[in-house]
């Protein structure tokens, strides 16, 4: 019964171009996973799938399958974290700053594709990090390209320390994130630097760190569409200082449990 199946979380593929000297498959492209995420969902029952990009240029004809058929099967979406999003694919030209920083225009097509398909299909979506941020610019939204140069508040969010780097943020009231979260502030894994300048429509903002910058944001026009800046795969939830994952997790899993009986898998037919 399509009922007792465990939940189908899809998870969008990071990639690799080149290889490093020594890694075993050389001089093509890689697209991975990052284990803390895969993990984060699939202890908490989704079954994770990843959804790889599916380029023209690729031995995958796009006759053969695309993005529309994995919004169909699978019952959510989480946008993982990765490299800076293209100010072009925004409508920006690159400040001075940027002009020489590693982009991938690639996997933001990519990206914007597979989560128009399951926006259209009502199906959920969580966005960490860059996904947080494509999702902003999906909705119509802009960054601000360098947060150092362009929004000098005082506030570091990233540090050479990668994950070990946090800082805190404060729930907004009224939100969805309100009624998830009996905490209202705590630390969270902050890795980015660039971040959200003009909000993307139909988004509210759930939380913000010291300086104002929106930090989490859900939409008012579908069901399940939650971005946050940080981390939460990265979070020592054992730890009282972080603001935990879990409610979080619970509340996308939930939605998409939603998703899942509103449009159940239609099994093929058997052959005469």
């Amino acid at each position: 019964m399509d009922s007792e199946r465990p939940l189908l979380i899809g998870i969008s593929a990071r990639i690799l171009y080149d290889p490093p000297e020594g890694f075993e498959i050389k001089k093509k492209t890689v697209q991975y996973l990052e284990d803390s995420l895969a993990h984060l969902v699939t202890k908490r029952g989704g079954l994770i799938f990843m959804v790889p990009s599916l380029e023209m240029h690729s031995r995958l004809e796009k006759k053969d399958l695309d993005v529309h058929q994995y919004a169909d099967v699978l019952d959510g979406l989480v946008l993982q974290g990765g490299v800076d999003i293209s100010p072009t694919t925004y409508g920006e030209e690159p400040i001075e700053v940027m002009k020489d920083h590693r982009t991938d225009p690639i996997r933001d097509r990519y990206e914007l594709k597979l989560l128009k398909a399951f926006v259209q299909k009502k199906k959920p979506v969580l966005g960490i990090c860059r996904g947080f941020q494509l999702m902003n610019v999906f909705k119509g939204g802009t960054l601000f390209q360098d947060l150092p140069t362009q929004h000098e508040h005082g506030v570091a969010h990233r540090s050479d320390s990668y994950d070990a780097f946090t800082h805190a943020v404060k729930v907004v009231n009224g939100g969805m994130m309100d009624k998830m979260y009996e905490r209202k502030f705590g630390e969270i894994v902050s890795i980015h630097h660039q971040g959200v300048n003009k909000l993307g429509t139909g988004l509210q903002i759930e939380a913000v760190s010291d300086d104002g910058l929106v930090e989490a944001f859900s939409s008012t026009e579908e069901d399940f569409y939650f971005g946050v800046q940080w981390h939460p795969e990265f979070h020592a939830d054992e730890e009282e200082r972080f603001l935990s994952a879990e409610p979080l997790m619970k509340a996308f899993l939930k939605a998409c449990k939603k998703a899942k009986e509103a449009t159940p898998i239609q099994e093929p037919p058997l052959n005469p």
